[in-house]
């Protein structure tokens, strides 16, 4: 009896972490811990903007990925059921798997551009193009 109890208690351990972990990824737009897509928000001085007070009412910085062009579609990181805010260190991270799943694509969306909307004292929307992976900044400008 007491074997059966040990191997029911891991099993629930192991199902409980997993299912953590999926949560835990979901809410930085991570997946299998790799990122395709690094934005770094920061001030005009250099210093990051802190992702978790740093917006309107020292609320989360919101954001926003848009694909190009006048009628491109835009898709808010903080909207009703998408929940990926910047860290602490104004850092935020998508996977390819991410970014495509936002906007319904079943190609790879590497183009496009990434908004930091709101932050008090600077401009309602600064962005920067994004073409292809790798890392980028975001500089808030007044």
């Amino acid at each position: 009896m007491k074997k059966l109890f040990k191997l029911l208690t891991v099993a629930i351990l192991a199902v409980a972490a997993t299912v953590a972990c999926v949560f835990v990824a979901g809410c930085n737009g991570g997946e299998d811990g790799a990122s395709d897509y690094n934005f770094t928000i920061v001030y005009e001085d250099g210093t990051a903007v802190n992702g978790q007070t740093g917006g309107k009412d020292g609320g989360k910085v919101a954001t926003q990925i848009c694909l190009p062009g006048e009628d491109g579609e835009c898709v808010r990181l903080s909207g009703l059921n998408i929940n990926i805010f910047p860290d602490a260190n104004g850092k935020l991270s998508l996977t390819q798997a991410k970014v495509n799943e936002l906007f319904g694509s079943s190609t790879d969306v590497t183009v496009f551009s990434f908004h930091v909307m709101s932050v008090p004292g600077y401009k309602a929307d600064c962005e920067v193009s994004v073409n292809g992976k790798g890392d980028y900044k975001v500089t808030l400008s007044k």
